[in-house]
């Protein structure tokens, strides 16, 4: 991560705590409070159940509508434990789950700043509209809920976009924070969040009728959903070859920009033909669907993969260069070769290898097409030495890429 980066992320933790630490003082108690706080509580943990999938590996829960509540039903101090759980209870299931997301120690702890930084600032607005006026009638106190549920939601995502920008060298259109469709989904559910602190004042009971829409919201937010699954592979869960090709045309654009090396990985499964011959093409679906697990648990999150059909994969690794690159191919080489697939076709488990092509770019003008191009001269290298091994395009002589190229389009 760049020192701006570092920076940014230190800033907000130290704001995020500085809301914290004034949030406890003056603590007030009531049993009533404390009703709330336990059923906000269980209901924000319950929501993290239900998860819809939006572009940009962005994940919307329910889960906001009770923050959204708690942020104008509890006290302070209340809310930043509220906040605290509902992170803590994020991280357990990523940590079950053994997520990639636990590789970077600070996204949990900066979650929980955005949260304590946007409801802040939107306690404090529904505060002073109230003064003004904004609470005196029903349409009023509707543009008072849909304001501070506004403020909470551009908060969240312009800080958020930040770090994207600052972490990962990003252009703020490319984080995608503030488009509409993104905004509308958590505004509509902050909204909700807005129904239900209004209803509980008046008889929590109420609040029964008024979730009933986060059914067809649910399905509504399947939307973006379905948009990811057209930008998949529908076998692997990679990206396609379509989808692949333009993010990666982004990230060679991002590196030409800024003179940052970048590198490209074919890879191609030996002898996946024997193995559907064998065994059926059913086994060879389990290798793939294996193969594909194996990739996603070894990439980087901001590492693209992508499947461009039968037994060929393509990788792009940011920020690597060709040793970077060749140790990165190793370890998923390795990984796949020490790994065993279980099909009901065959007595024993199937193994498996892969040959790996790498091309690297230092912030020449090169398209992915002609890193692909590249890359797959050096997997053709990779096989004919006996595959399952990695070979660098810089190691293949240049009087041998064109007799590579012409015998593999023979055979």
């Amino acid at each position: 991560m760049s020192r701006r980066g570092q920076l940014y992320i230190g800033c907000v933790f130290i704001a995020g705590f500085a809301v914290m630490a004034h949030s406890f003082f003056g603590i007030v108690m009531n049993v009533h409070q404390w009703t709330t706080f336990i059923l906000l509580v269980l209901l924000t943990t319950a929501s993290q159940l239900f998860v819809a999938d939006a572009p940009n590996h962005v994940a919307y829960f329910a889960s906001p509508v009770f923050i959204f509540a708690g942020v104008l039903l509890l006290e302070p101090w209340m809310f930043v434990i509220l906040v605290i759980i509902y992170n803590l209870v994020d991280w357990i299931k990523e940590r079950l789950a053994n997520s990639k997301r636990l590789r970077d120690w600070y996204i949990q702890p900066f979650n929980v700043a955005l949260d304590l930084l946007a409801g802040s600032l939107a306690r404090y607005l529904y505060s002073v509209f109230g003064q003004l006026g904004l609470a005196e009638n029903g349409f009023l106190q509707v543009l008072n809920g849909a304001l501070v549920a506004l403020a909470f939601v551009l908060v969240n995502h312009t800080l958020l976009g930040f770090v994207l920008m600052f972490a990962r060298d990003k252009r703020w259109r490319e984080t995608g924070m503030l488009q509409i469709g993104n905004i509308l989904s958590d505004l509509v559910l902050l909204l909700l969040g807005y129904v239900v602190a209004v209803l509980w004042e008046i008889n929590p009971w109420l609040i029964l009728p008024a979730l009933s829409p986060l059914i067809m919201m649910y399905r509504a937010l399947k939307v973006p959903a379905l948009e990811q699954e057209a930008q998949t592979d529908a076998k692997t869960g990679l990206l396609n070859a379509r989808h692949f090709t333009r993010r990666a045309e982004e990230e060679i654009e991002r590196a030409q920009r800024f003179r940052r090396p970048l590198a490209v990985i074919m890879a191609d499964l030996d002898f996946l033909r024997t193995i559907n011959n064998s065994h059926g093409h059913l086994a060879g679906d389990v290798v793939l669907v294996g193969v594909s697990k194996i990739i996603n648990e070894t990439v980087r999150d901001y590492d693209l993969a992508g499947r461009f059909g039968g037994e060929e994969f393509v990788l792009l690794l940011p920020e690597a260069g060709p040793d970077e690159a060749r140790a990165f191919a190793e370890r998923l080489r390795t990984a796949i070769e020490a790994t065993e697939f279980n099909v009901s076709t065959s007595p024993e488990p199937i193994k498996v290898t892969m040959s790996f092509g790498i091309a690297c770019s230092t912030g020449a003008d090169m398209s992915i097409t002609e890193l692909t191009h590249e890359a797959d001269i050096a997997v053709y290298q990779a096989k004919a030495l006996g595959r399952n091994c990695v070979v660098v395009i810089n190691d293949v002589p240049l009087d041998m890429r064109q007799r590579l190229i012409n015998h593999y389009l023979r055979s």
